[in-house]
Protein backbone atom coordinates (compact mmCIF):
# COMPACT_ATOMS: atom_id res chain seq x y z
CA UNK A 1 0.00 0.00 0.00
CA UNK A 2 1.37 3.34 -0.88
CA UNK A 3 1.68 6.30 1.46
CA UNK A 4 -1.48 8.56 0.99
CA UNK A 5 -3.71 5.60 0.62
CA UNK A 6 -6.66 5.13 2.84
CA UNK A 7 -9.47 2.31 3.22
CA UNK A 8 -12.79 3.50 4.34
CA UNK A 9 -15.37 0.61 5.19
CA UNK A 10 -19.12 1.66 5.88
CA UNK A 11 -21.14 -0.24 8.01
CA UNK A 12 -24.26 -1.68 6.60
CA UNK A 13 -26.95 -2.88 8.42
CA UNK A 14 -30.47 -4.30 7.26
CA UNK A 15 -32.85 -3.38 10.16
CA UNK A 16 -35.68 -6.29 10.27
CA UNK A 17 -38.14 -5.96 13.29
CA UNK A 18 -41.38 -7.75 14.00
CA UNK A 19 -43.66 -6.00 15.48
CA UNK A 20 -46.70 -7.79 17.39
CA UNK A 21 -49.32 -6.05 19.02
CA UNK A 22 -52.18 -7.92 21.24
CA UNK A 23 -54.69 -6.35 23.72
CA UNK A 24 -55.18 -8.58 26.69
CA UNK A 25 -58.76 -8.74 28.37
CA UNK A 26 -58.84 -8.71 31.87
CA UNK A 27 -61.51 -10.60 33.44
CA UNK A 28 -59.48 -12.46 35.63
CA UNK A 29 -57.43 -14.45 32.68
CA UNK A 30 -54.73 -12.62 30.37
CA UNK A 31 -54.83 -13.81 26.91
CA UNK A 32 -52.10 -14.50 24.81
CA UNK A 33 -49.92 -12.45 22.29
CA UNK A 34 -49.38 -12.96 18.44
CA UNK A 35 -46.87 -15.11 16.84
CA UNK A 36 -43.90 -14.36 15.37
CA UNK A 37 -42.50 -14.01 11.50
CA UNK A 38 -38.80 -13.46 10.81
CA UNK A 39 -37.08 -11.44 7.36
CA UNK A 40 -34.38 -9.75 6.39
CA UNK A 41 -35.59 -6.51 4.65
CA UNK A 42 -38.65 -5.37 6.58
CA UNK A 43 -40.28 -4.84 10.00
CA UNK A 44 -43.22 -7.35 10.21
CA UNK A 45 -46.34 -5.73 12.25
CA UNK A 46 -49.38 -7.54 13.21
CA UNK A 47 -52.11 -7.40 15.40
CA UNK A 48 -54.80 -9.34 17.34
CA UNK A 49 -57.73 -8.79 19.00
CA UNK A 50 -58.61 -10.54 22.23
CA UNK A 51 -62.26 -9.80 23.61
CA UNK A 52 -63.31 -6.10 22.48
CA UNK A 53 -60.21 -4.43 22.31
CA UNK A 54 -58.78 -4.36 18.58
CA UNK A 55 -54.67 -2.99 18.07
CA UNK A 56 -53.35 -2.17 14.71
CA UNK A 57 -50.56 -0.54 12.99
CA UNK A 58 -50.93 2.54 10.84
CA UNK A 59 -48.18 4.63 9.22
CA UNK A 60 -47.20 8.08 10.82
CA UNK A 61 -46.90 11.29 8.26
CA UNK A 62 -43.23 11.58 9.23
CA UNK A 63 -42.19 7.91 9.66
CA UNK A 64 -41.21 4.82 7.08
CA UNK A 65 -44.44 3.83 5.38
CA UNK A 66 -46.38 0.74 6.15
CA UNK A 67 -47.51 -1.76 3.23
CA UNK A 68 -48.97 -4.38 2.83
CA UNK A 69 -52.73 -5.57 3.47
CA UNK A 70 -55.07 -4.55 6.17
CA UNK A 71 -54.22 -2.82 9.09
CA UNK A 72 -53.52 -6.02 11.44
CA UNK A 73 -50.76 -7.15 9.13
CA UNK A 74 -48.59 -4.97 7.44
CA UNK A 75 -45.37 -4.07 7.05
CA UNK A 76 -42.55 -1.50 7.88
CA UNK A 77 -39.39 -1.24 5.62
CA UNK A 78 -36.91 0.24 7.32
CA UNK A 79 -34.21 -0.41 4.32
CA UNK A 80 -30.59 -0.55 4.54
CA UNK A 81 -28.36 1.36 6.79
CA UNK A 82 -25.06 2.61 7.45
CA UNK A 83 -22.62 4.64 9.96
CA UNK A 84 -21.39 6.18 6.51
CA UNK A 85 -23.98 6.81 4.38
CA UNK A 86 -26.88 6.73 6.53
CA UNK A 87 -30.64 5.22 5.41
CA UNK A 88 -31.56 4.47 2.16
CA UNK A 89 -35.31 4.33 2.96
CA UNK A 90 -37.59 7.75 3.65
CA UNK A 91 -38.39 9.11 6.86
CA UNK A 92 -35.63 6.74 8.45
CA UNK A 93 -32.97 8.80 10.29
CA UNK A 94 -29.74 8.00 11.15
CA UNK A 95 -27.52 10.20 14.18
CA UNK A 96 -23.87 9.02 14.48
CA UNK A 97 -22.33 9.27 17.73
CA UNK A 98 -19.30 7.71 19.10
CA UNK A 99 -18.70 3.86 18.96
CA UNK A 100 -22.55 3.87 17.63
CA UNK A 101 -25.23 4.79 15.20
CA UNK A 102 -29.15 5.09 16.13
CA UNK A 103 -31.83 4.36 13.57
CA UNK A 104 -35.15 5.55 14.18
CA UNK A 105 -38.54 5.92 12.29
CA UNK A 106 -41.74 6.77 13.72
CA UNK A 107 -44.98 4.95 13.63
CA UNK A 108 -48.85 4.45 15.14
CA UNK A 109 -50.29 2.40 17.33
CA UNK A 110 -54.61 2.58 16.84
CA UNK A 111 -56.29 0.79 20.08
CA UNK A 112 -60.31 0.61 19.86
CA UNK A 113 -63.12 -0.84 22.29
CA UNK A 114 -66.00 -2.49 20.51
CA UNK A 115 -67.79 -2.51 23.55
CA UNK A 116 -66.55 1.08 24.25
CA UNK A 117 -66.54 -0.18 28.09
CA UNK A 118 -63.14 1.58 28.38
CA UNK A 119 -61.28 5.07 27.58
CA UNK A 120 -57.89 3.94 28.12
CA UNK A 121 -55.73 1.40 28.09
CA UNK A 122 -51.84 0.37 29.58
CA UNK A 123 -49.46 -0.68 26.90
CA UNK A 124 -46.34 -2.33 27.04
CA UNK A 125 -43.98 -3.13 24.96
CA UNK A 126 -41.55 -6.04 25.24
CA UNK A 127 -38.28 -8.14 23.09
CA UNK A 128 -39.24 -11.14 21.75
CA UNK A 129 -35.82 -12.58 22.53
CA UNK A 130 -32.80 -11.19 24.49
CA UNK A 131 -30.30 -8.67 22.21
CA UNK A 132 -26.55 -8.25 23.20
CA UNK A 133 -25.92 -6.77 19.71
CA UNK A 134 -28.34 -3.75 19.51
CA UNK A 135 -30.40 -1.56 21.86
CA UNK A 136 -34.30 -0.93 21.22
CA UNK A 137 -35.89 2.04 22.49
CA UNK A 138 -39.75 2.55 21.96
CA UNK A 139 -40.37 6.13 22.79
CA UNK A 140 -37.09 6.77 24.91
CA UNK A 141 -37.87 3.24 26.54
CA UNK A 142 -34.95 0.69 26.82
CA UNK A 143 -36.73 -2.57 26.04
CA UNK A 144 -35.92 -5.83 27.38
CA UNK A 145 -37.69 -9.71 27.34
CA UNK A 146 -39.41 -8.21 30.63
CA UNK A 147 -42.36 -5.89 29.38
CA UNK A 148 -42.10 -2.32 29.51
CA UNK A 149 -44.94 0.24 30.17
CA UNK A 150 -44.97 2.75 27.58
CA UNK A 151 -48.15 4.44 28.62
CA UNK A 152 -50.24 3.79 31.38
CA UNK A 153 -53.43 5.44 30.28
CA UNK A 154 -53.28 5.53 26.33
CA UNK A 155 -56.59 7.07 24.99
CA UNK A 156 -58.69 4.58 23.27
CA UNK A 157 -59.54 5.93 19.95
CA UNK A 158 -57.12 7.95 18.44
CA UNK A 159 -53.66 7.20 17.15
CA UNK A 160 -50.71 7.05 19.20
CA UNK A 161 -47.53 7.59 17.69
CA UNK A 162 -44.71 6.12 18.90
CA UNK A 163 -40.54 6.88 17.93
CA UNK A 164 -38.73 3.85 17.40
CA UNK A 165 -34.96 4.16 17.63
CA UNK A 166 -32.17 0.78 17.44
CA UNK A 167 -28.54 1.54 18.75
CA UNK A 168 -26.21 0.00 16.58
CA UNK A 169 -22.51 -0.71 17.51
CA UNK A 170 -20.21 0.43 14.52
CA UNK A 171 -18.04 -2.63 16.03
CA UNK A 172 -20.40 -4.99 13.99
CA UNK A 173 -19.37 -6.06 10.44
CA UNK A 174 -22.19 -6.63 7.82
CA UNK A 175 -21.95 -10.06 8.16
CA UNK A 176 -23.43 -9.85 12.30
CA UNK A 177 -25.11 -6.54 11.67
CA UNK A 178 -28.54 -8.33 11.19
CA UNK A 179 -31.58 -7.79 13.46
CA UNK A 180 -33.53 -10.99 14.40
CA UNK A 181 -36.24 -9.75 16.96
CA UNK A 182 -39.73 -8.98 17.63
CA UNK A 183 -41.59 -6.01 20.13
CA UNK A 184 -44.30 -7.58 21.26
CA UNK A 185 -47.05 -5.05 22.51
CA UNK A 186 -49.72 -5.64 24.85
CA UNK A 187 -52.65 -3.37 25.25
CA UNK A 188 -54.83 -3.68 29.05
CA UNK A 189 -58.03 -1.93 28.93
CA UNK A 190 -58.02 0.21 32.11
Amino acid sequence: MRAGWRCDIGLRAILPILLIGSSLFTDGQAQSKGSSKRTSTAVFMRSETQGTISVSFVSAPDGAALGGGNSGQRTLDLGTVSNASGATTANVQVQKFSGRFVVSTKFGLNIQDGSQHSTTATVLAALATPDTAFTYRLDGITLAIAPQLLQGQARIGPTIEHTLEIDVPTSLTEKNSQLHNAIIFQVIPN
